[in-house]
């Protein structure tokens, strides 16, 4: 299941995934939000809190993940992974040289530190 987080500034995309996450939610509510940020900033702050381990993310929400990551490419700004899953900490780290934008990871514990940073203004 996925749903959108409140609380946080209208220039970041924002959700929380527990248990089974399938194609069509993660279509119908990230992917809206992520492309209505996108229509009117231009850029996207993003925050997935992870809630679940990534074997629940059917293998057609995962590719809804890769197009929306693809359409969006240059506008990523800031991307907060908040997950207690360090082999995915790790991966989303090393990714983060090789993406537009800065991803930053953290344990469930220190999701408000993310919230913070991620809330922060688009870098010019």
């Amino acid at each position: 299941m996925v749903e959108l987080l409140a609380d946080f500034p209208p220039h970041v995309a924002a959700y929380k995934a527990s248990g089974a996450v399938s194609k069509e939610e993660y279509r119908d509510v990230v992917m809206r939000r992520v492309d209505e940020v996108a229509g009117k900033y231009g850029q996207i702050n993003f925050l997935v809190r992870l809630e679940t381990d990534m074997g629940n993310y059917s293998i057609g929400a995962f590719l809804e993940y890769l197009k929306v990551s693809f359409e969006h490419f240059f506008k990523w700004q800031r991307m907060a992974i908040v997950t207690d899953e360090s082999w995915l900490r790790k991966a989303y780290s090393m990714l983060s040289p090789l993406v537009h934008g800065e991803i930053r990871t953290y344990p469930l514990r220190d999701f408000e530190a993310a919230r913070t940073w991620v809330s922060g203004p688009f870098a010019n």
